[in-house]
């Protein structure tokens, strides 16, 4: 089974971020397919939505996502992938599962616009076969001095498993405000684009990546507004 994951936690997203996820996903995934939300509020999301409750406890934000590899969460034999809330989908994502099967796939960090070599995992999607990798939880519930240690879950699961971890295309999952669009089109207060504009987007690219701001539901481009729904 294929499990689709993401995670929900605090008040930064709103309960429309993962039912708009799940309706993505609905749309744009071949397969038969759960969907799965790790939260600590599981008000206001559509019934199709599988709550995981996130224990209350010393984590705040991204770092509940290595909870997200604990060990029965899931069955052996099930293929996990992890798509953060804001993320939208605009095409058939059946390759991001099928891609070098068993394998940890990631998206390789935007950064990578501004370092054409740079080498970090971007933690926003994610591969892997269930109950493997359970470390990332366990290490950190041992080690919780590794949020200060580390800048972020993705710089820490990396850190752990770089040796494991193959990247998808850069083509296939592109970055909205850098690759998209320009960092020049941003407002000073980067909250959103100076103007509209009706994009269009490369054929192998099937997520257009957000990450800090402008958020989703700030940007009125064609693209987005006609996907994430």
């Amino acid at each position: 089974m294929i499990n689709v994951v993401c995670l929900k936690h605090g008040t930064k997203f709103g309960p429309e971020y993962v039912n708009h996820l799940f309706r993505m996903v609905s749309r744009h995934l071949g397969f038969s397919f759960n969907f799965f939300c790790f939260t600590e509020d599981p008000a206001g999301l559509d019934l199709g939505v599988n709550v995981i409750d996130l224990p209350i406890g010393k984590f705040k934000g991204w770092w509940w996502k290595p909870y997200i590899f604990k060990n029965g969460h899931f069955s052996d034999g099930d293929t996990n992938f992890y798509i953060d809330l804001d993320m939208v989908i605009i095409s058939n994502i059946d390759k991001l599962i099928t891609y070098k099967p068993g394998v940890f796939l990631g998206l390789r960090d935007p950064g990578r616009v501004w370092r054409k070599d740079y080498q970090m995992l971007g933690s926003a999607i994610m591969r892997w076969p269930a109950n493997q990798y359970s470390n990332i939880w366990e290490e950190l519930e041992k080690n919780p001095g590794f949020t200060t240690k580390f800048h972020g879950d993705q710089n820490y699961i990396y850190h752990l498993h770089k040796d494991n971890i193959v990247f998808y295309p850069d083509e296939w999952i592109r970055s909205y405000k850098w690759e998209i669009r320009s960092r020049t089109d941003l407002k000073v207060d980067s909250s959103g684009f100076k103007e509209i504009k009706n994009l269009t987007v490369p054929n192998e690219t099937v997520i257009l990546a957000f990450h800090g701001k402008p958020m989703v539901h700030n940007v009125q481009d064609p693209i987005i507004v006609n996907n994430w729904r």
